[in-house]
């Protein structure tokens, strides 16, 4: 850091306003200052909201980029101090304002650094999702299926479109334009959250806030949340071991992404992985246990309609990358096709998710989304082509348990190609359980999968146990 801003010296300060020592607060907010971390709690005064732009404009060019909070925090703590201590002197606060220094002092940082008052959000673990109808509107969805309404997250409309253009153009990997000549955008944010955000097309600008909180996903892991038991595990871990080809559909907020996160997490560190996204969410780039992966992120076109690079065009160019498998975060357009031909010859392992309400709407999916991308292929074409591409589909929920939000996987099917109808033949090998909805073995993999499986060191005696305990089923 180059910035100097000695302290004030003591006998600056009014007799009359009691100002914070260098040590206040409670022993957990020492501690996490210690560690340069930043608080939970904003800003709800708008005086207070006011002097952020008055602190940055104190400050001018002297922060620099990609400080780390440890190293800038004092530096901003100080330049509160004295901005609290003039509005005092000059009784536009009471002296009582004193006492929110450090969330004055982070919200300069959070202006600077991230994303102004919504950086709160991504740096509490329990929010799940903000939703911004202008903004003065702001929900607040939880882990635990609470969803309450916020503070305003900026003065005015103007205010919070100019802050989207902001972190459109220096959030992701590539500028991202916010106009009425663009006015849709999606980013992906350093943290792994994802921004949506619309104007021009509503009567005022909307945000959306996605948080992801385990971008750090393992199968294990998911054990612990009680999204897949033991048995699925064992049984996912197998399958990815022995590359099957994947799709993991759900709907909206389903756990998708998470649960791609953690099969990934079984893909042996050797392999090299190309993963492609219309945004940064699986992150698999920024982890150890993954140390040959080449990420790939679509670039929309610019305003004149010139520079977009889609999924499309971006799994024709990785296959010459090198990958022995490719991971697709999410199939939307004509991609499927493509995505497909790369799992059906030589990708093997390769895996994506999809939007769908049950794991056999999944072919009526990828049907239309061929369809739709202009496919000159037939359907009963389309539909080999799935069957001889793809091993299985794993289908997730989203639900509540009384406590809060749980996400499990529901269902899995083994997708072979069509037999006495045009559609894809299926063994449905885990079935929702009556009680809970969770997958339980329901049916023995086909003697090709039940092989490969083995042969990546599954017990097939765990399928036989858990049938024989969840009794006869009646679908």
């Amino acid at each position: 850091m180059t910035l100097q801003w000695p302290p004030a010296p003591a006998d600056r300060l009014s007799d009359e306003v009691s100002w914070p020592a260098a040590d206040y607060g409670s022993e957990r907010d020492q501690e996490a200052r210690r560690l340069g971390e930043l608080p939970r709690t904003g800003l709800t005064d708008p005086r207070l909201i006011g002097g952020v732009a008055d602190i940055m404009a104190m400050l001018g060019a002297q922060l620099d980029d990609g400080a780390n909070p440890a190293e800038v925090m004092p530096v901003l703590r100080e330049a509160a101090r004295r901005w609290l201590e003039a509005q005092v002197r000059a009784g536009q606060l009471p002296a009582t304002a004193s006492s929110q220094l450090e969330e004055l002092a982070c919200a300069v940082h959070d202006q600077r650094y991230g994303l102004g008052p919504l950086s709160i959000y991504l740096r509490d673990p329990q929010v799940e999702n903000v939703d911004i109808n202008g903004c003065d509107r702001v929900w607040i969805s939880y882990a635990s299926g609470e969803r309450v309404a916020g503070p305003p997250v900026a003065i005015s409309d103007d205010a919070l479109t100019a802050m989207v253009r902001t972190w459109a153009s220096r959030g992701g990997q590539t500028a991202r334009d916010f106009s009425a000549a663009a006015p849709l955008v999606n980013v992906a944010l350093t943290g792994g959250a994802r921004l949506t955000a619309t104007m021009s097309v509503t009567p005022r600008p909307c945000v959306s806030l996605r948080c992801h909180g385990q971008i750090d996903a393992t199968l294990g892991r998911l054990v612990q949340l009680g999204s897949i038991d033991a048995t699925l595990e064992a049984f996912l871990a197998a399958a990815v071991k022995s590359r099957c080809n994947i799709i993991v559909t759900g709907g909206v907020n389903a756990g998708k992404t998470t649960l791609l996160r953690a099969l990934a997490g079984e893909i042996p560190p050797g392999e090299r992985v190309a993963t492609l996204e219309s945004e940064y969410e699986l992150y698999l780039h920024e982890l150890a246990q993954h140390p040959d992966v080449i990420a790939f992120e679509a670039r929309e076109a610019n305003s004149e309609g010139a520079g977009g690079i889609s999924l499309h065009d971006l799994i024709a160019h990785a296959l010459r990358h090198n990958p022995r498998r490719i991971l697709v975060g999410e199939v939307r357009r004509g991609e499927i096709m493509p995505m497909l031909e790369a799992m059906n010859s030589g990708q093997d392992g390769s895996m994506c998710t999809l939007h769908a309400n049950s794991p056999t709407e999944a072919f009526d999916r990828i049907l239309i989304l061929g369809l739709r991308g202009g496919l000159a292929l037939t359907e009963r074409a389309i539909h080999i082509l799935v069957g001889m591409a793809v091993d299985l589909i794993v289908h997730v929920r989203r639900g509540y348990d009384g406590t809060g939000t749980v996400r499990y996987v529901s269902e899995i099917v083994e997708v072979m190609p069509p037999g006495d109808t045009d559609r894809p033949a299926v063994n449905r090998l885990f079935l929702p359980d009556p009680q809970t909805g969770r997958a339980t073995a329901a049916h023995s993999p086909s003697a090709g999968l039940l092989g490969k499986l083995v042969a990546a060191g599954f017990d097939p005696g765990l399928l036989s146990l858990q049938r024989s305990q969840q009794g006869t089923w009646s679908w």
